[in-house]
């Protein structure tokens, strides 16, 4: 997937109903690698929350001995975070209101955080 692609599979995500934002984050310094988003979605704190996120998950399942985690769903009272691990660093991001299409944008996460590779 070339960045042309990645920029339309962005725009595909925000086009679910109640999604605020899509991006492609680096999980190893939490910067933003491509994004589509509302004005309002300050998305440089949501790449810096999503890596947090993520290495903590890690950390977390490797004490475990569960394995790398390869997807995470933070949810809020208005709304929620997802992610989706693409190929390392990278992870595909979500925000999305509390009335967003959930199912249907993980799914959307899930297909396109694999074309990534």
């Amino acid at each position: 997937m070339n960045t042309s692609q990645w920029h339309d599979a962005l725009r595909e995500l925000t086009g679910v109903t109640g999604v605020l934002g899509a991006l492609i984050v680096s999980a190893d310094d939490g910067l933003v690698v491509a994004e589509t988003a509302m004005d309002e979605l300050a998305t440089a704190d949501v790449a810096a929350l999503a890596a947090a996120v993520v290495s903590r998950a890690g950390r977390c399942t490797d004490a475990m001995r569960a394995g790398v985690p390869s997807s995470l769903h933070l949810a809020a009272e208005q709304g929620a975070l997802l992610a989706m691990a693409g190929p390392p660093p990278l992870w595909l991001v979500a925000v999305a209101r509390h009335d967003a299409e959930l199912g249907r944008l993980r799914l959307l996460l899930r297909d396109f955080a694999g074309a990534l590779r």
